[in-house]
């Protein structure tokens, strides 16, 4: 009979080391969620979850939406609405040099994600006997972390049992963005056109549990640029009185542009981050650094907000700010 006894006790063990084995692939996808936590949304490695954002830099302001999904263990799908509004007709180019940071932009991602925490399976083993040792009368107690709710000591040590280990990141993403144009041929007849502005990203990425993300990606651009414009003085509806109006002058140029980017990102505290980033633009032989700092009241969810400080050797020096707000929704496994 006490042969018995032990070997049912063996099998509630075993039961519990693989709810535990469960249990750490949820809380690994829960800490993807709040170390790789980017409330900008501009970056190329997303999360899972739902965001919504609001950016407005000088006159340039844009809403966007992302929504990103687990699929199995290791693959990451999302997507990112990005709709500008307000002066998306300004010559002024944005400091971040984006050829479709006036395009109406849908914004697909694929993540390949390589993690493999591990348990300490003597650690795990200690947990259960002395959970059980402080409440006798449970019975077929299985060692998961929502049974460990009740007892904080015990449930601090069962993530300290993990060994976190180093993840790694690869990433695709595809843009495609639709931009209105209206221009004036030498005749003075006007043209309405809609052009097609397109992306390519390549990111990799290492997070080291205590020290952060360190990533890298090279993004490829084609998009269209409006012409020069200029005031003219025109007859006004065809009557002998004038008016003052901005034309651009021929129909938009098709442009390419290539960008190789270095970030670094990190939890400050409880409720902030920061993200430097530093560009490089082949063809314009420019460099970008940005600095954004982010203040949020969860790491996964509810209102947040920051700055993005920046500054461009375009044009013998430019700095730039940027202020952004957002919500953030989890839909990581509790």
């Amino acid at each position: 009979m006490n042969f018995l006894r032990k070997i049912a006790f063996l099998l509630f063990l075993l039961a519990g080391f693989i709810q535990a084995a469960q249990d750490i692939n949820q809380a690994s996808k829960k800490a993807i969620g709040i170390k790789m936590a980017d409330p900008s949304l501009a970056s190329p490695i997303s999360t899972p979850g739902f965001d919504l954002q609001l950016t407005t830099e000088n006159k340039d302001k844009n809403a966007k939406a992302k929504i990103g999904l687990w699929i199995g263990n290791n693959f990451i799908i999302d997507a990112k609405f990005i709709v500008p509004f307000e002066n998306t007709d300004s010559e002024v180019e944005p400091i971040n040099l984006d050829g479709l940071g006036k395009s109406s932009v849908l914004d697909l991602g694929i993540h390949y994600l390589s993690w493999n925490p591990k348990m300490d399976v003597d650690k795990a083993k200690e947990i259960q006997i002395e959970y059980l040792k402080r409440n006798p009368n449970v019975k077929n107690f299985i060692l998961t972390l929502n049974n460990l709710k009740n007892e904080p000591d015990l449930y601090r040590r069962f993530l300290d049992a993990i060994s976190w280990g180093t993840a790694y990141f690869a990433v695709l993403r595809t843009k495609i963005g639709r931009q209105d144009f209206s221009y004036i041929n030498a005749d003075f007849k006007e043209f309405n056109e809609q052009k097609t502005n397109i992306a390519l990203d390549a990111a990799v990425g290492v997070l080291f549990p205590k020290s952060g993300y360190f990533g890298f990606n090279c993004e490829f651009q084609k998009y269209y640029e409006a012409g020069k414009s200029a005031d003219l003085i025109l007859p006004f509806k065809g009557g002998p009185a004038q008016q003052l109006k901005k034309y651009n002058i021929n129909s938009p140029t098709k442009k390419d542009r290539n960008k190789f980017q270095i970030e670094y990102r990190n939890i400050i505290g409880s409720f902030g981050a920061i993200n430097p980033k530093i560009s490089y633009f082949f063809k314009d032989k420019v460099t970008l650094i940005e600095i954004p700092i982010y203040i949020f009241k969860s790491k996964e969810e509810g209102l947040n907000a920051g700055i993005n400080m920046s500054w461009t050797s375009k044009d013998n020096g430019r700095f730039g700010l940027a202020l952004f707000i957002g919500s953030a929704f989890s839909i990581t496994p509790n």
